[in-house]
């Protein structure tokens, strides 16, 4: 009789790639897992992968039998880690999800409709977020790199352009023409993501023909923060469109001066693992992201 340790074992070499890597992200030992597959693949008396020189291959009833486990078990964890701690956790399993706060707030939130299926979110950078959707911790991620790992498949979602952006009351004066865009700019005050203005130094440097030399007053790691900073006149910003559109659109920002076909636009990746495309819930949440709206 197969036990539920030797199906949680299956799913993670399944969605690892590897017996190697499943073993990881079971906290056992190689030899191990390779026990407990074998345990299973006697009990049920047929392979359930192919051996190759980067990993496994799931064969046709490796793939039907986690199509029929992944589900249950997943809901099962939850279920198990609320018991350790005191309380049965009942209700529908939620998609884990990850992202930026930014991303998620100005494309999540707006498409999701009362009454949708749960999700539970994470916040993080692009490799931490990557991290845990290989470990099984996240069954979808959107990040601004393909994720490029075994295992993982990313789809795109589409673009975003930047938009140079300041209070209408505290607009710069600019002449009209790019090449006099960074004399006009130089001293204006400044508003950034980061201290170390990546994007912003190399659209000054490659787009503007020399160093940043606006005057930085504020940082806040949060683009909600840094257009409500713009908002208030605090400064000039380099902005992904999605999080000026209302912005935009109320009169609360103005475009200084239109930059989107000399810095280049960031693309956006939904990321699952490979192993995970067939669950309906998985497709379903990747489908609704890559509906049309605001870039």
């Amino acid at each position: 009789m197969a036990s539920a340790d030797w199906l949680r074992t299956f799913v993670a070499i399944y969605r690892g790639g590897s017996v190697t890597d499943g073993a990881a992200l079971r906290g056992l030992s190689q030899p191990a897992a390779s026990q407990q597959l074998r345990s299973l693949e006697r009990s049920m008396g047929t392979p359930l992968f192919v051996r190759t020189p980067q990993g496994v291959e799931p064969t046709r009833h490796g793939r039907d039998l986690y199509v029929t486990v992944v589900g249950p078990l997943d809901r099962l964890e939850p279920v198990l880690a609320g018991l350790d701690g005191g309380a049965l956790r009942t209700g529908a399993q939620a998609l884990r999800f990850g992202s930026s706060p930014e991303y998620c707030s100005y494309a999540v939130v707006p498409r999701t409709a009362p009454g949708a299926e749960p999700v539970t979110v994470r916040f993080g950078a692009d490799a931490e977020l990557l991290d845990l959707l290989r470990r099984g911790e996240l069954d979808v991620a959107v990040t601004t790199t393909d994720p490029g790992r075994r295992g993982l498949a990313g789809r795109p979602l589409g673009v975003t352009r930047f938009v140079l952006v300041a209070s209408p009351a505290h607009r710069p004066t600019v002449t009209g023409t790019l090449d006099a865009l960074g004399a006009d700019l130089a001293g204006t005050p400044w508003v950034a993501y980061s201290a170390e203005l990546p994007r912003t130094r190399r659209f000054w440097q490659a787009s503007l023909g020399r160093a940043f030399a606006g005057d930085l007053r504020l940082v806040a790691p949060d683009l909600r923060s840094v257009a409500g900073a713009v908002a208030r006149g605090i400064g000039t910003s380099l902005l992904p469109a999605y999080a000026c559109s209302e912005g935009l659109a109320s009169g609360a920002l103005a475009e200084v001066f239109p930059v989107s076909r000399v810095v280049p636009s960031e693309p956006w990746f939904a990321s699952t693992r490979e192993a995970d495309l067939v669950r309906p819930q998985v497709a379903r949440f990747v489908e609704s992201l890559a509906a049309p709206g605001d870039g």
